[in-house]
């Protein structure tokens, strides 16, 4: 049985509709059994959440979040699943902080979210007259989250989401099994329970698996995000050939550098000829060529750290990084050419020019002692 902790649509513009579809199809593909409503599915509106979910084949569940002109639930409150005889009851709670606009996102006038602690004490105790296990998928972070053993009894597992770590264990508070797989599904929860030839529970096992190479691609998701980019990476060039024709105009501006981002490899190359060709044989030098090869080429999220001097393109992806600013160059690091002295002070890398790119989203494993030798020159 699959859930999903909430969060699963994309705050971001580029291709939005399309990315949030494509990844609602490999939910569909997957076999998710629920998800809950979380803080980046209310971004855009809950009308645009329940366009994106219609007729999907599983559903959303959120014990409090009210339409705030009908006072009615948005979505169902909760639903059961049953697995080889076993009934579990699935409902979830998001931050009513949600709301206010003031973590990330507009304010969403259209819903009212109430307290999650009240909502569950309401539900929890006709949950476990109809099931055997009471699933509760956590908006609420860590803290709030482990708050709700306590004052909420009968939670069988709570999944964590809204929150950034993941533990690589399950634990429990108060009886209560956690499965906290982190973000931006580089984990996944994966355990398993355990039952006597009567039917008694004896237990779980398990934990969170890193998704990384190692594990094998599932053939049809493969398609279909393969299916995706390349989609979206014509869509972008017959937006760029519109726009370079004139033929459509926008309110967007044209992409726009610094003017004084040298940004050329041969500008620094005239004097530094040894460190250019150590540059060269590094990963950096050809961090275009990569998303050109996964079909992100035009993607201004990827293009961030995968150029030099990029500044402001548009959200669409309608217009590309010029060519003597691709790949991650000396001014990526070093700073601004025009910045250039003699007397020492320039050209020093620090761990937080590192950072800007990798981060714990893209970069969940950097260690400067480990990465800084391998593009050193």
């Amino acid at each position: 049985m699959i859930v999903d902790g909430g969060s699963f649509l994309t705050r971001r513009a580029h291709a939005r509709e399309k990315v949030d579809d494509t990844n609602l199809t490999g939910m569909e593909r997957l076999g998710y059994a629920a998800a809950t409503i979380g803080q980046y599915d209310l971004y855009n509106g809950t009308e645009y959440l329940m366009a994106r979910m219609e007729g999907r084949g599983f559903p959303l569940v959120s014990a409090n979040v009210f339409d705030e002109s009908t006072g009615e639930l948005v979505v169902k409150p909760y639903v059961i699943v049953e697995r080889r005889g076993i009934r579990f009851a699935i409902t979830g709670v998001v931050d009513p902080g949600t709301t206010t606009g003031a973590k990330r996102g507009p304010e969403m006038p259209d819903i009212t979210v109430a307290n999650p602690v009240a909502s569950l004490q309401d539900i929890v105790p006709s949950l476990r007259e109809q099931a055997d296990f009471v699933v509760v998928l956590s908006q609420l972070g860590i803290t709030q989250s482990k708050d709700l053993p306590l004052q909420v009894p009968g939670i069988d597992f709570i999944v964590v989401g809204a929150q950034g770590t993941h533990s690589a264990k399950p634990y429990e508070v108060e009886g209560t099994v956690f499965l906290q797989p982190g973000q931006r599904g580089q984990y996944m929860s994966d355990y398993r329970l355990s039952f006597d030839e009567t039917g008694a529970y004896l237990g779980y096992e398990g934990s969170a698996t890193v998704l990384d190479d190692k594990v094998p691609a599932d053939a049809s998701i493969a398609l279909l995000l393969k299916e995706h980019k390349v989609e979206v990476s014509m869509l972008q060039k017959r937006t760029a050939a519109e726009r370079a024709s004139g033929s459509r105009m926008t309110q967007a501006e044209p992409a726009t550098y610094q003017e004084s981002c040298i940004g050329t490899e041969g500008s620094c190359r005239r004097c530094h000829q040894e460190q250019f060709d150590k540059w060269s044989e590094t990963a950096h030098a050809h961090a275009y060529v990569t998303l050109e090869k996964s079909i992100q080429a035009t993607n201004p999220e990827c293009l961030r750290c995968h150029s030099t001097c990029y500044i402001d393109l548009p959200a669409d992806g309608s217009v590309a990084v010029a060519a003597e600013l691709r790949n991650v160059q000396c001014e990526a690091c070093h700073g601004m050419g025009t910045d250039h002295a003699r007397d020492g002070t320039y050209g020093a890398v620090s761990g937080e020019a590192c950072l800007a790119c990798h981060d714990k989203e893209n970069s969940p494993d950097f260690d400067l002692a480990t990465y800084l030798p391998k593009v050193t020159h």
